[in-house]
């Protein structure tokens, strides 16, 4: 399935990237502390946060419960091709100016809460 994706630079109490990946009619996302892998075996630690509507993408601010209220800008964004592995791991086919290639995003099992892992394969 190809949709769009955004990266945003989240200005909070706490700056850190999120990953925004529209899937169906929802949108997915991520925070990152650092920002997103750029070169091959890079990992990243994300955290999915609460989704919302597909048609939030453009927003320009967001309320995190981790983080708190911030304005975003945008990082990175444009296709993505989204496939399912399993419940725990999806690949991700990014064609945006930052971000190109083939990504692996995979729930950690062994960490408690909602914890993924995102790679550049």
């Amino acid at each position: 399935m190809v949709s769009r994706f955004k990266v945003h630079r989240h200005r909070t109490g706490r700056p850190h990237f999120d990953l925004r990946v529209i899937e169906g009619d929802r949108l997915r996302n991520w925070s990152l502390l650092r920002q997103p892998p750029v070169r091959s075996g890079e990992r990243r630690l994300a955290v999915e946060r609460e989704s919302l509507a597909a048609a939030d993408l453009d927003r320009r601010s967001f309320h995190e419960e981790a983080f708190g209220d911030g304005d975003v800008t945008t990082w990175d964004e444009g296709e993505v091709s989204v496939t399912l592995i399993g419940a725990n791991k999806l690949v991700l086919d990014f064609q945006g100016t930052r971000l190109n290639g083939r990504y692996e995003i995979r729930r950690l099992r062994w960490y408690p809460g909602n914890r993924w892992l995102l790679l550049k394969a």
